[in-house]
């Protein structure tokens, strides 16, 4: 949504001149779901488009779904709803809180799988679930273990049938692939020594 639907051809086209193969996106969920269960995927919003135009002009995506995304964004993408939940805590083990994560990041993996767009479909080789959350789990203690395990265990079972990584999360849960996330990154190693070395952001 930083971008116009207009744009998107010209902005990917430079990204492939300029020798990249892989595009990163967030998902947004305050603009996908303004309302509770109201949802919005047009315009700006309308990520199956703009995956579909990448996977035209011959690249990869890498689809960072959250949906917690920081990225700057108000709210870290979360939308204001959200907080009216009763009982609601966020990114920790609460229970409602994670039935709205999963329910939205179903949302979009459902529709990915609909429009056939995974990396087996065509589409994205990789997703993200949460991001930076290594600093805060390791704070917070064991909710926050609990949660980050949960969170791989939800996102893997969804069956998208590629990758998916935590960024800046050393002690992300097998299969998940933890990345590096800052700007002196040549010296990183995932914590295991089958999982790729990664460098998703640089700051």
């Amino acid at each position: 949504p930083r971008s116009t639907p207009e744009m998107w051809p010209d902005l990917i086209q430079n990204a492939k001149e300029g020798g990249l193969d892989v595009i990163q996106t967030y998902v947004f969920w305050n603009g996908h779901e303004p309302s509770p269960g109201n949802y919005y995927f047009e315009d700006r919003y309308d990520p199956v488009k703009f995956i579909k135009l990448v996977h035209q002009a011959g690249l990869y995506v890498h689809l960072r779904i959250g949906p917690y995304i920081c990225g700057e964004w108000n709210f870290g993408g979360f939308p204001v709803w959200l907080k009216y939940v009763p009982g609601i805590q966020f990114r920790t083990d609460n229970g409602p809180f994670k039935a709205q994560m999963q329910k939205f990041t179903e949302k979009i993996v459902n529709m990915m799988k609909a429009e056939k767009l995974f990396e087996p479909q065509g589409g994205p080789i990789m997703s993200q679930i949460e991001i930076e959350y290594g600093p805060i789990g390791w704070e917070i203690g064991a909710p926050g273990k609990a949660y980050t395990k949960w969170a791989a265990q939800m996102a893997v079972g969804l069956g998208t049938g590629v990758p998916w990584i935590m960024c800046k999360q050393e002690d992300a849960p097998d299969p998940i692939i933890d990345t590096c996330n800052g700007f002196y990154c040549e010296n990183f190693m995932p914590n295991a020594n089958y999982k790729p070395k990664m460098w998703t952001e640089a700051w």
